[in-house]
């Protein structure tokens, strides 16, 4: 049973979706979107943070976590600040499904946006019929995002206990690893990101605790009617009213849903 919760770790921990971190924006259950872009200056080829605490939780007044209650997310859509853009061609695309990276084929080959680290509960017990779940275990993960043309991968691989990401240990992997596929949409006005939980994970009670992403700038220069332009992953908004403001909206295994919003301070420019 621990070997089969180990494995469904991989492509669970994943769901959350993409996320970027500066002041944190919380919600009900304990739940948090944190939003950062680096340089917070218009205009500019960034790199970008995230960390999202996506699943309620109910502690049911105790200190002892074998009574939570955990209502895990169905769905996550992450919206990026107004004006801010996401360009995949700026970076190589790979183009083999997910499947096949999952299992170990290149995608594309040199390197990806990013990477990051997770932390799931696993094996708690079903309460009722509306898939949230008590009690369990928490283990860690690692994550490698790969660019694609209007998707990004996300390859999971899941830590043996007391190893990976939060623990201060290396991650001594434990299992296969899983690709979960995030798709884009809105990506020259306001980036978003949907990335829904398949329900076969939920089934088995996989939760994400905590989600958290770095993407690296990754910019290339192309000639355009005979002109050079400079094309990034990421660029910051264009214009800067004091704060750039962005969102997750969760919706939830019990039907009820909720946005988390976050802002983050810019500079205008000089």
């Amino acid at each position: 049973m621990r070997k089969f919760l180990v494995a469904a770790l991989a492509a669970a921990v994943a769901v959350a979706g993409f996320a970027v971190i500066s002041q944190a924006g919380t919600g009900e259950g304990n739940t948090s979107w944190d939003f950062t872009l680096k340089p917070n200056k218009v205009k500019k080829a960034a790199s970008s943070h995230s960390l999202v605490f996506p699943s309620k939780v109910d502690d049911q007044g105790t200190d002892d976590p074998d009574d939570d209650i955990w209502t895990p997310a169905s769905k996550n859509t992450i919206s990026f600040p107004k004006q801010t853009s996401v360009d995949t061609s700026a970076m190589p695309r790979g183009k083999r499904p997910a499947s096949e990276v999952g299992a170990g084929e290149e995608c594309p080959g040199r390197g990806g946006p990013g990477d990051g680290g997770a932390v799931v509960v696993v094996g708690g017990q079903p309460i009722g019929s509306s898939g949230q779940r008590q009690g369990g275990s928490k283990l860690n993960a690692t994550i490698d995002a790969f660019n694609k043309k209007t998707t990004i991968l996300m390859i999971v691989q899941p830590c043996a206990p007391g190893t990976g990401p939060t623990s201060g240990q290396d991650c001594q992997p434990a299992g296969d690893p899983t690709t979960l596929e995030g798709t884009w949409s809105k990506v020259t006005t306001q980036p978003k990101l949907a990335v829904p939980t398949p329900q076969s994970l939920l089934a088995i009670g996989v939760v994400v605790e905590r989600f958290e992403l770095t993407t690296e700038k990754h910019t290339k220069t192309v000639k355009q009617n005979g002109k050079e332009v400079l094309k990034s992953f990421v660029f910051t908004p264009e214009e800067c009213g004091g704060k750039w403001k962005s969102q997750d909206k969760a919706a939830y295994v019990d039907g009820t849903s909720q946005v988390i919003k976050d802002s983050q301070k810019c500079k205008k420019p000089s």
